[in-house]
């Protein structure tokens, strides 16, 4: 779809409030148009104080009609243009929503909310008074070549033949700025995202002294961005000086062939004053109809931006058939599965095992094995290349998507949290949960005693991304908020490591009671958890190399025993410190 096709979608929203804008437009360009007629018949009047009185009041007749039809239209336009970007903004809003998690790994931040804002912005224009200016001059134009043709078929020539050179003169123009908008929309897109990074990564950027260096990536981006704005209003500037030499060109000649006739005796004087004020009207179709082609070029290149985000297609979507997952178990199968990000590199390589419902199982490995891979496999935040994933025997692509993750609770390592208070954040997937359910879930997490210091208790805001609380108090947030929605499997990537051990045990202890009924998946790097484990699948370089309990696999795993003497030494180190 080109844009000017999606243009004509989003104005067919409001087809009633089009179609209205049309006949009032039609109306402003009746009155318009017989304006100069009456104009040029006030001149011929001058003898006769009555013909005169009589022209000059239907003159202000039609401009009162003109404000009022003209008005009207622009009402209609109003609405006809806010109903497209509604529509439009609700469309790349979605757009984002829908798209997998590959999407967002390939796609600077910065360059998605550009898109969805200032992209959108640069087409109001053209959805606004572009459609009513459009029209307008489209109408008002065809009204003058028809007074023209009546009065005079020479100088209608004339103008015809001046009116298409000040187009080919805005369609050169266009061309030339095409490129230029889309450099203007790409470069404020990175200049977006420079920001967003500074705003976000200022702590890293002041810990390592860097704000020179990040000023300088800004000043750079900035600079493009002026370039090729500065580059767009030089040929932007070129339009409307071609038009008042054009309306110059017209008004001079037609007083002197209008000068000449008029002495041959072919023309009165009233003909010329009329053709003059035709030359006047003219003036503002012409400078629209370039205006808008110089519009439509700069909503071009930003909804050719727009258009990258509504016509990418997510690469997971629920199939046909898909099944609904009400009654959930929890058992899990990976039968061989391989997955990498990228086509070239895999960083699952065959992986098979099995999770009965219920069961505990600890997933340790060496830096880059694939542990946090797996758990992001589980919920189909990506598509496995080979094999099969299976809950409850079924093959996870053939459950409807939704049910899937409704039944998946998973903590990360990194936690964000939303602006809002820490009960709405404890309830953010689950907004009709209970007082009681909140805080429940709150004190499995080890979180409610300290809730309670606060002025506000569960009514505190947290901040952004949790600034306001510590990493520990945003880790236990995490737990509350994956547990309120009562899974039936539950995924923790190593989402204590910010809490202390005193408090670890004491949430491993709470949720000891709910992982009965659980089927726990954990990455960790303690001791005690690991031990507890139904299970313990141990990897290195993408491929299972052990899986048993602790007790398998500390007499026959030498990969496992190296990192359970590793993690057992730094342990025993911490609490020595402790304890000194």
């Amino acid at each position: 779809m080109n844009s000017f096709r999606m243009i004509i979608k989003y104005w067919a929203k409001s087809r009633k409030n089009f179609i209205f804008q049309f006949v009032y437009l039609i109306l402003t360009t009746i009155f318009y148009t017989f304006t100069p007629v009456f104009i040029g018949r006030m001149v011929g009047a001058l003898t006769n104080a009555t013909d005169l009185l009589l022209n000059f009041l239907i003159v202000i007749l039609f401009a009162i009609c003109v404000y009022f039809s003209n008005r009207a239209a622009r009402l209609r336009g109003a609405e006809v243009s806010a109903r497209a970007i509604y529509y439009l903004r609700t469309d790349i809003s979605n757009a984002i929503y829908r798209q997998s998690f590959s999407f967002f790994d390939k796609t600077e931040t910065g360059q998605l909310i550009s898109r969805a804002t200032s992209d959108i912005e640069e087409t109001q224009m053209i959805f606004g008074m572009g459609l009513t200016l459009g029209l307008q001059s489209i109408l008002q134009m065809v009204g003058v070549v028809v007074g023209f043709l009546l009065f005079s078929l020479e100088l209608s020539i004339i103008l015809i033949i001046a009116f298409f050179g000040s187009l080919v003169t805005s369609y050169y123009i266009a061309k030339k700025l095409k490129p230029i908008f889309l450099e203007t929309r790409s470069s404020f897109g990175e200049l977006t995202n420079t920001i967003r990074e500074n705003i976000v990564g200022a702590e890293v950027v002041r810990m390592f002294s860097t704000q020179d260096k990040e000023h300088k990536k800004f000043q750079a981006n900035n600079r493009r961005f002026y370039n090729a704005s500065v580059q767009s209003v030089k040929y932007n500037s070129l339009y409307l000086p071609v038009i008042y030499v054009v309306m110059g060109f017209m008004t001079v000649i037609t007083f002197f062939l209008g000068g000449m006739w008029y002495i041959e005796g072919r023309m009165q004087l009233e003909e010329i004053v009329t053709l003059i004020s035709y030359i006047a009207v003219l003036g503002f179709p012409l400078m629209m109809l370039g205006q808008i082609m110089l519009t439509y070029v700069q909503a071009d290149a930003a909804l050719t931006r727009v258009r990258e985000i509504l016509d990418s297609a997510p690469e997971i979507e629920d199939l046909p058939d898909a099944l609904p997952l009400e009654s959930v178990k929890g058992e899990i199968i990976f039968d061989n599965v391989s997955f990498g990000y990228t086509s070239e590199h895999r960083i699952l390589k065959d992986v098979a095992f099995k999770i009965a419902e219920g069961k505990k199982l600890a997933i340790l490995g060496t830096t880059g094995s694939g542990k946090s891979t797996i758990i992001n496999l589980i919920p189909r935040f990506y598509e496995i290349n080979k094999g099969s994933i299976k809950i409850d025997g079924i093959d996870i692509r053939n459950y409807i998507l939704k049910d899937l993750r409704r039944c998946i609770g998973i903590v990360s390592q990194e936690t964000y949290l939303f602006n809002k208070s820490i009960a709405k954040n404890i309830a953010y997937g689950r907004e009709n949960a209970k007082k009681e359910e909140i805080v429940e879930a709150a004190k499995i997490a080890e979180l409610h005693d300290f809730i309670m210091t606060l002025p506000k208790q569960y009514d505190s805001i947290v901040g952004e991304r949790g600034t306001r609380l510590s990493g520990g108090q945003k880790q236990r947030l995490s737990i509350a908020r994956a547990l309120i929605v009562k899974p039936k499997i539950l995924i923790f990537d190593d989402s204590t490591s910010s809490v202390d051990v005193e408090t670890e045990f004491k949430i491993q202890e709470a949720l000891s009671k709910i992982m009965k009924n659980t089927t726990t998946i954990i990455i960790t790097q303690r001791i005690s958890t690991i031990r507890n484990a139904d299970l313990i699948l141990i990897l290195d370089r993408g491929r299972v190399v052990g899986l048993g309990n602790h007790e398998e696999l500390i007499n026959s795993n030498v990969l496992y025993k190296q990192i359970y003497e590793t993690l057992f030494q730094k342990q025993k180190s911490k609490r020595g410190i402790i304890n000194e």
